[in-house]
């Protein structure tokens, strides 16, 4: 019984405190380096998650009172654990300053810890912006995510080219549309918080059909990228995320699944299988 409630304790901490969020995050890190011919490193890698991290435990502290209707497990989990947050999020934010002072990344030290602190603007006050635009949570959480692919090309000196641009375009799309995913979750309480979200405007339905068909153009970058010879021949193996989102997709057409539940997993579980699909196929190849 020890042991049960030992590995219980690890699997909400891992799931509702974000940490597979972040390591999703460092996935996309992970697997645009091998697309792009980066050879990265251990410091580049902790220094996103560190940061990823921080930012969705901030905001998850900021909206406790509210996630309570739409997630009301992770709630009373980090309640338990409240008082520890501020520390946590001061400690991890040190922690990814000290690792690129160490590693002589001056060049990127004001580029990360601006990303950071937008990260946490977002929750103070950005997102009151989806009030009176239509999605702009969905486009700026998107573009968050983005964003740390320009942190990748910075922290190796990589060039701005057609190559970074369609992973910049194929990472924006994927998140795109799996913040309007997780989003489902989150329709009555930020209805009740007069957000214009696109999960409310569409609806549910609505949403889940125009999510299908972003499912399937956001690989588009990468097919244009193999058949201009910018990509290797493996990368079409991510054409594989196509079938298993379109499965998570018809998950959520079922009116009593538990949909936050299954957001915590669907996203990070679909990010963190970008890595080990490009692996597989670099080895196969």
């Amino acid at each position: 019984m020890a042991i049960e409630k030992i590995l219980k304790f690890i699997w909400n901490e891992f799931i509702y405190t974000g940490h597979f969020l972040s390591l999703g995050a460092v996935s996309i890190v992970f697997t645009s380096a091998i697309l792009l011919g980066i050879k990265i490193t251990w410091d580049c890698l902790l220094v996103v998650y560190l940061g990823i991290h921080s930012a969705y435990l901030f905001n998850r502290y900021k909206e406790l009172k509210i996630d309570l209707s739409t997630n009301p497990e992770r709630t009373l989990y980090l309640q338990k654990h409240i008082k520890y947050i501020p520390f946590i999020i001061s400690f991890y934010a040190l922690l990814m300053t000290v690792i690129l002072v160490f590693f002589n990344k001056t060049s990127v030290i004001i580029f990360g810890l601006v990303l950071f602190l937008i990260g946490l603007l977002y929750s103070i006050f950005l997102k009151e912006c989806t009030k009176k635009i239509i999605g702009f949570k969905n486009y700026f959480v998107s573009l968050m995510w983005t964003l740390l692919i320009i942190f990748l090309a910075f922290y190796y000196f990589y060039p701005l080219n057609l190559t970074l641009i369609l992973i910049l375009i194929f990472v924006y799309l994927r998140c795109f549309m799996d913040t309007n995913f997780y989003d489902i979750k989150d329709i009555e309480s930020d209805k009740k918080e007069n957000l214009l979200t696109l999960a409310i405007v569409f609806g549910r339905k609505g949403l889940l059909r125009f999510l299908n068909l972003i499912n399937v153009i956001a690989l588009l970058p990468i097919i244009l990228g193999v058949y201009l010879e910018l990509f290797p021949m493996f990368s079409l193996i991510l054409l594989f995320v196509i079938p298993i989102t379109f499965y998570l997709l018809k998950k959520l057409e079922i009116e009593k699944i538990n949909i936050a539940y299954l957001s915590e997993i669907a996203i990070g579980t679909e990010k963190i299988s970008w890595s080990f699909l490009v692996l597989f196929g670099k080895f196969l190849l």
